[in-house]
């Protein structure tokens, strides 16, 4: 699906995107350099922008103090086709809006760790300024015929913000994260300000169907607005909100072409040699405690105490990207995560055979899809997850329809790839059994469902992702409302890959 075909619902509208995070870092040296940076929005908005030839990003900028005056940088240097426009936070913001009431109140509620949740009135009041500066600047920026489209749960109020000055203005609004149910969520002391704000918007997006679900549960539990859960729509002062779910892909194309590249094939050999051992397992995650790497560690732990044959030929090799290390508990993580490796060690190797290789830093593109490629299995495993697009990368990169896929049921990419072996993260014993299911799966087996996955990774890719959110406004007129595509269900039943019970499809939006 080419990308002039996503910039074709935009028409003649400006794509303006607003996030907490710039599409590139600052790196300063002996002279001052922009790098971008690594994210799946990044990957995917650039080439929107380079077929539309103009737009707008507006993000915070980092450690970069931003300049006082309006001011925007055009991105990139060498062919420019957007423009950044930098945010300016006092120290003291981020303190209390970005590592305080996000990441220390509305993550740890997103993923259901509720005993994690700090909720402190200074930080929900720095939240909500840096919301209004983040307005402030969008309002700036406007022009007519803009489409504006916000980012995850740091600027949930933003959306509330600009529709008050500008109601004609198409307002999207994406919530990357798992949105939780009204049990979990009504724990948050301004509920009610949060949901208010994101229904400022006309589409608002989620991953899967259960989060937009929650996210209605929700809306009707604690505003008392009139839902229609049948169409997923939010009535609320002559407007019509629609809540879609478009489970966000990755560029299924670029991994396969990396995956096919002689220097990647070479390298896979390199590093399956290194390790000596006939199977390779590979885990490939943040730092963060909802990705489970402890528990995964424990289930692997498991796994070799009860699979003696296994030792000696099997090597579990995890990259950890470093994340948040300014904040205590990662880095008292990070230490926990090292002993467990150190004791599973200790334990297990033999003879030259380590168990266990871990390595610590970002991993470029081309590598990273080495790993993917030298892997027999991926285990992806968090225990909350809006999505997870290791899952997706991973499937991507098996060229040859080989390779198994170990995936948590609480990821958000369970839901579109039912033939994944599930898993349970907390259950240690359910671990090691899927580990040990998956690597004695039969070969023709293992074949079927990596073919099946690999053809609705590559079909659900991040275009598909782009084309379909876009479209939701594709109709839009001016009376406040928003034409968009109906949910459809699919009519047949998947059989469960384990074959327990039957997988009944949800309902999701497609592209018009």
């Amino acid at each position: 699906m080419p990308y002039r075909a996503i910039t074709d619902l935009l028409g003649e509208r400006r794509l303006v995107v607003v996030s907490n995070r710039a599409p590139v870092d600052v790196r300063r040296g002996r002279e001052r350099r922009l790098v971008p940076t690594v994210g799946g929005m990044v990957s995917a908005l650039m080439p929107v922008f380079k077929a539309a030839g103009r737009g707008l990003w507006i993000a915070w900028s980092g450690g970069e103090p931003a300049p006082k005056a309006r001011e925007g940088v055009q991105l990139p240097p060498d062919d420019p086709c957007f423009t950044l426009r930098r945010v300016r936070l006092s120290e003291r913001d981020v303190s209390g809006s970005y590592y305080g009431f996000s990441n220390r109140g509305l993550w740890p509620l997103s993923h259901y760790f509720v005993g994690r949740c700090q909720f402190h009135l200074e930080q929900w009041q720095s939240y909500r300024r840096v919301n209004e500066i983040f307005a402030r600047v969008v309002t700036e920026e406007l022009e007519p015929r803009d489409l504006v489209w916000v980012h995850d749960f740091h600027l949930a109020t933003l959306p509330g913000l600009v529709r008050s000055t500008h109601p004609d203005v198409p307002i999207g609004f994406f919530w990357h994260v798992p949105f939780p149910e009204p049990s979990v969520f009504g724990i948050l002391p301004w509920r009610k300000p949060l949901l208010e704000g994101m229904l400022g918007s006309d589409v608002i997006g989620f991953h899967v169907e259960s989060y937009a679900r929650n996210f209605l549960a929700c809306v009707e539990r604690f505003l008392g607005i009139p839902v229609d859960h049948d169409r997923g729509v939010v009535t609320l002062k002559g407007r019509e909100v629609r809540i879609v779910a478009w489970p966000i892909g990755v560029d299924a194309e670029e991994f396969e072409a990396l995956a096919r590249r002689p220097e990647v094939q070479l390298r896979a050999g390199r590093i399956r040699r290194q390790l000596g051992s006939a199977h390779m397992i590979l885990g490939v995650d943040r730092l963060d405690y909802t990705k489970g790497i402890l528990e995964r560690l424990q289930g692997l732990e498991r796994f070799f105490e009860q699979s003696p044959a296994f030792r000696r030929n099997v090597t579990f090799f995890q990259i950890a990207v470093p994340s948040r290390e300014r904040v205590e508990e990662y880095r008292r993580m990070k230490r926990e995560v090292e002993e467990a490796i150190g004791r599973i060690s200790g334990r297990f190797t033999s003879e030259g055979w380590v168990p266990v290789r871990y390595l610590y830093r970002s991993v470029p593109p081309a590598e990273l899809a080495a790993h993917y490629v030298a892997a027999d299995l991926a285990l992806v495993t968090p225990l909350r997850d809006g999505m997870n697009l290791v899952a997706k990368e991973y499937v991507a990169s098996r060229i040859h329809d080989d390779g198994m896929l170990v995936l948590s049921e609480f990821a958000g990419a369970a839901e579109g790839l039912p033939e994944a072996v599930r898993v349970n993260p907390y259950n240690v014993d359910d671990v090691a059994a899927q580990i040990r299911a998956a690597l004695t799966m039969p070969r023709e087996q293992v074949s079927e469902r990596m073919g099946c996955m690999r053809a609705r990774v590559k079909k659900e890719d991040i275009r598909w992702w782009l084309r379909g959110f876009l479209g939701e406004f594709r109709q839009r007129n001016d009376a406040h409302t928003v034409a968009v595509a109906v949910p459809t269900v699919a009519k047949r039943r998947r059989t469960s890959p384990r074959g327990s019970h039957p997988i009944q499809p949800l309902p999701r939006a497609r592209p018009s």
